[in-house]
């Protein structure tokens, strides 16, 4: 349950070969890369330059695109380029013959759009068989083209002005024509056309021709256009067939390129030399030596915490069965280096309160079977967690007797296997399943505490790990309570002695009110309130510490019995599939079946969520909070950072 060990790496060289040392830290896979002019540095500064392959790049992403190939794979080792003048002199070449046949390709489409509208409006012109390039030449008549509310067409007698309106066609709503009048009245009669809701059609200039002349030229443009357009295409696939294979690999080399000459800024350098630090797994160590063997530089390792101004990562390691829960883990919040790593604690306990509180053979079953597709689709962590998880809710479903909600099915197998006591009722063993949840709550209450003993004492940390609520003193103060009252309440057994309280409750709960001054005794010999406030007072000293002495015991008590729903998710299951058992039997043969499906299924999805969701609180508020620290850093190698949006 530890985390990965790790080693500090400086590497010193002089400027010119800054590059071909981040090329071997890529080549080694696994360095974790620190700014190389922190304070700690001894006066290196960062490089302040502009990365010169990022605009080159953003050209080869914009082609790629042009040239429908940004989703191919390319293979950066087949690239020969290293530059960016020779990615320029590429893009040049490949971008001249491209932008010709996209410049057509876009005058060709504003082309066919053009006659497709004006095929559109002239097909509505039927019987104009004046020539309609004439008709807007007259010197002393105005004409509109253009649609209007069939409603509105007879309206038109009311008004007595100078104009004429001629029908061409028409629909279910709107009569197709054009109106004339004189050009002195235009703005006057073009005005009562808009209070009728005309909506004007423009007929372009390059429309000849009486209406079905036009027509037919029209459509015969737009037939070449097509024509056209498609031979364009045809060209643009080709060019982009020929070098779509190229393209690839040139991005896919800039890509690396100007992600390792952004690794740049995170060295140091003073004068014509350059510092890089960074961390690397203990077990990737050769690697790096290989890496770098041949090579003029100088590359020294050291233990991880010789750096104040560098904080090593953390790698949780995890084995097969546990690894789905660094999920969880993470999700927390990773430890710090060289803590406490709770993944296999956290798969363990997660697993078996999922088991207990859904219990069901058959629902556990599809969960099970439903970790594969969640896998492979959406996340390998969550189908791991999905898996486990349904595997332990198969395990005490049998214990329930429980496969799919009915629960006399297994009856036959305990009465053959001669097991009396199962399988075990929820409803039959109502306060065994509530003081058993109890029980695994204080359980893992002061697994918990003995953990928080163990990683306190192991960083040095008195006050948590012996006068700590959660360290020696409140795991006496709390086990003595439980014992207490288990002995009297369940066992009939009188055990509150003078000596029993005084020795086993008092004494430990003065240790955990006197906690801060007992670990500065302990740790520097002298006598102290507050190890940071000097002008701590007495009167202050108890009051501050009343009030967290009670938030300790209340916290013992609701840790305790929130434990509870535990238990309560195990009725809640089976009061569940004992409703959806209820409504089948009030079903017709045809309607049972499939009540019986709906039923299992919501219930799956309903309560298989809300019991995840809360064995998470209970893992993170009821265990986590009395032993875990948070604040580690992630680790993250710089074949990692090479694939990050903003490098």
């Amino acid at each position: 349950m530890a985390t990965e060990k790790m080693e500090l790496v400086n590497i010193n060289g002089t400027l010119p070969q800054l590059d071909e040392a981040i090329a071997a830290l890529l080549e080694s896979g696994s360095f974790h890369m620190e700014e190389g002019f922190s304070r700690s540095s001894g006066g290196y500064k960062p490089l302040n330059e502009k990365n010169p392959y990022s605009p080159i790049l953003k050209k080869f992403s914009g082609l790629c695109i042009g040239l429908d190939c940004e989703h191919e794979k390319g293979d950066k080792s087949r690239c020969t380029l290293t530059t960016p003048e020779e990615f320029e002199e590429l893009y040049k070449k490949i971008y001249e013959h491209y932008s010709k046949l996209d410049t057509k390709r876009n005058e060709l489409d504003k082309h066919i759009a053009q006659r497709s509208e004006a095929s559109v409006q002239t097909a509505h012109l039927k019987g104009m068989e004046e020539d309609l390039s004439r008709l807007f030449k007259l010197e002393y008549i105005s004409v509109r083209f253009g649609r209007l509310p069939s409603d509105n067409v007879r309206k038109l007698e009311y008004f007595e002005r100078n104009f004429f309106f001629f029908e061409f066609d028409q629909d279910l709503t709107f009569t197709y024509g054009m109106y004339v009048c004189p050009k002195t009245e235009k703005e006057e009669i073009d005005e009562i056309f808009k209070t009728l809701f005309f909506e004007r059609t423009r007929i372009p200039d390059f429309v000849k021709g009486s209406a079905s002349q036009a027509h037919a030229e029209l459509q015969k443009e737009i037939e070449q256009g097509r024509k056209d357009l498609m031979l364009t295409e045809q060209q643009i696939s080709e060019l982009s067939d020929k070098y779509r294979a190229e393209l690839a690999d040139a991005c896919e080399k800039l890509r690396y390129l100007k992600g390792a000459f952004t690794l740049r800024r995170k060295a140091g350098t003073l004068k014509d030399k350059f510092l890089i630090k960074g961390f690397i797994p203990k077990k990737d160590k050769d690697k790096l030596e290989d890496a770098f063997r041949g090579r003029d530089m100088e590359v020294t390792f050291l233990p991880p915490d010789s750096d104040s101004g560098c904080k090593p990562p953390t790698i949780l390691k995890n084995g097969l069965l546990t690894r789905p829960f660094k999920m969880l883990v993470g999700m927390y919040g990773l430890p710090t280096y060289g803590g406490f790593d709770p993944t296999a604690f956290v798969a363990l306990t997660y697993s078996l309160l999922f088991g207990i509180m859904f219990g069901d053979l058959g629902q556990g079953f599809l969960i099970a079977l439903l970790s594969i597709p969640v896998a492979k689709k959406l996340s390998k962590d969550m189908g791991g967690i999905m898996l486990r998880c349904g595997i332990c809710s198969m395990i005490f479903g049998t214990l329930y007797g429980s496969v799919f909600g009915i629960e006399d099915l297994l009856d036959p197998v305990f009465e053959d296997a001669g097991i009396d006591f199962l399988p075990l009722r929820a409803f039959e063993s109502t306060n065994f399943i509530l003081f058993t949840a109890v029980g695994i709550g204080i359980f893992l209450i002061v697994v918990s505490m003995l953990i928080n003993i163990f990683t306190s004492f192991k960083r040095k940390d008195i006050e948590s790990a012996v006068f700590g609520a959660n360290g020696i003193c409140g795991l006496i103060f709390y086990g003595s309570i439980v014992f207490a009252v288990v002995s009297t309440m369940m066992l009939d057994m009188e055990v509150m002695s003078t000596a029993f309280v005084i020795f086993l409750i008092v004494i430990p709960a003065l240790c955990i009110f006197c906690r801060v001054p007992f670990a500065i005794f302990a740790k520097y010999r002298q006598w102290k309130l507050s190890e940071h406030d000097d002008k701590m007072t007495v009167g202050g000293f108890i009051v501050e510490n009343f009030f967290e002495m009670f938030e300790f015991v209340l916290s013992y008590i609701s840790n305790t019995m929130s434990f509870l729903r535990v238990g309560g998710f195990v009725m809640s299951h089976a009061g569940m599939m004992l409703v959806v058992m209820t409504l089948m039997e009030g079903m017709s043969k045809v309607g049972k079946p499939i009540v019986f499906v709906i039923g299992n299924l919501f219930v799956m999805a309903m309560e298989g969520m809300i019991v995840a969701i809360q064995i998470i609180r209970l893992e993170f508020y009821e265990i986590f909070s009395r032993f875990y620290l948070s604040g580690g850093k992630e680790y993250v190698p710089i074949t990692s950072e090479l694939l990050k949006d903003d490098i």
